[in-house]
């Protein structure tokens, strides 16, 4: 389980999200959905360790953030950013491959790992190529692999959905949903519509000390989402 205590998070000394309290587990797909400058990515970053200006509590499985070393991290979250530019020129198989770094595995499982993950996102086609050559939603592919070729207890996705087509949209919203049966994904995402067809929880920040959380079909309600598009606070 992560476990957010009590926990503000800070940009430029100023507070972006105030006392909250969250618990995201295994099992659940959370979307988290907001209007621009609320906060998701911000709390995406904190979660996962990038952003260490917080109060309160962080806890993974039990273990508070600011104890876990990177390694610690990249065994327990995957996170996916929301933009991302390649600067050198790795192989797709090589760049997906880099995703078992925080792993003592063998080069055989690793291998083996990196190819089953390439035909599930659809990339064989393209794993000679460089990542440098690659369109923007090519290249959107091969860092969603990566993630998964992690094999993280918990996925942290800052729209994911970035640069893809609808056909392949539909493709990888439904591998999420079933890695979210054995691990946890949370996922920040624009598109209320793909969070109310896959989404088995909801995150809603309405305000940095103001969020509701809970089932999909309880949080995305009329009242809430007339709250959401018309609050103007």
């Amino acid at each position: 389980m992560i476990e957010l205590q009590q926990v503000s998070i800070f940009q430029n000394n100023r507070a972006v999200i105030e006392d909250i309290n969250m618990s995201f587990n295994t099992g659940e797909f959370w979307g988290i959905i907001g209007r621009n400058g609320v906060g998701k990515s911000t709390l995406l970053e904190a979660i996962a360790g990038i952003n260490n200006q917080h109060h309160g509590d962080i806890e993974v499985d039990q273990v508070n953030l600011r104890d876990m070393t990177p390694l610690m991290r990249a065994q327990k979250m995957s996170y996916l950013l929301q933009e991302q530019e390649p600067s050198l020129a790795f192989l797709v198989k090589d760049a997906i491959g880099m995703g078992r770094f925080p792993w003592l595995s063998s080069l055989d499982q690793d291998q083996q790992i990196t190819e089953e993950v390439m035909r599930l996102c659809q990339l064989n086609d393209l794993q000679d190529r460089s990542i440098l050559r690659l369109s923007g939603g090519e290249r959107r592919k091969v860092e969603i692999a990566t993630c998964l070729v992690q094999q993280a207890k918990y996925l942290l996705l800052d729209e994911p959905l970035n640069h893809l087509d609808v056909v392949y949209q539909h493709h990888i919203m439904q591998v999420f949903k079933d890695y979210s049966k054995q691990q946890g994904v949370l996922m920040v995402c624009h598109d209320i519509e793909t969070v109310k067809n896959h989404c088995t929880h909801v995150l809603m920040l309405l305000g940095k000390d103001c969020y509701l959380s809970g089932t999909s079909a309880t949080i995305l309600s009329k009242t809430n989402l007339d709250q959401l598009f018309n609050d103007h606070r």
